[in-house]
């Protein structure tokens, strides 16, 4: 299934073990789901991330290039990847 978390959803997988935003990347990682990421999405993810969990420079790159490894971009002219 091809799913598109909300920052909300992966701030939980990343920041809080344990619950259901770590399940459901872990169906991401476990190839059970497919993930769908936008620009957007990553640079709304990457900002929450720095002001309110103070993660560094090296840490936020870390994080989107883990997410650009286990999803696929939603292309430019709108359309889901197929």
């Amino acid at each position: 299934m091809k799913v598109v978390f909300d920052t909300n959803v992966l701030v939980a997988a990343l920041v809080f073990p344990g619950g259901r935003g770590e399940e459901a990347l872990l169906r991401i990682v476990t190839e059970r789901d497919e993930l769908i990421l936008s620009k957007p999405i990553l640079d709304e993810l990457l900002g929450v991330l720095a002001r309110k969990f103070s993660r560094d420079t090296e840490e936020l790159a870390r994080v989107a290039l883990f997410l650009a490894d286990i999803g696929s971009w939603l292309s430019r002219a709108g359309g889901l990847p197929s």
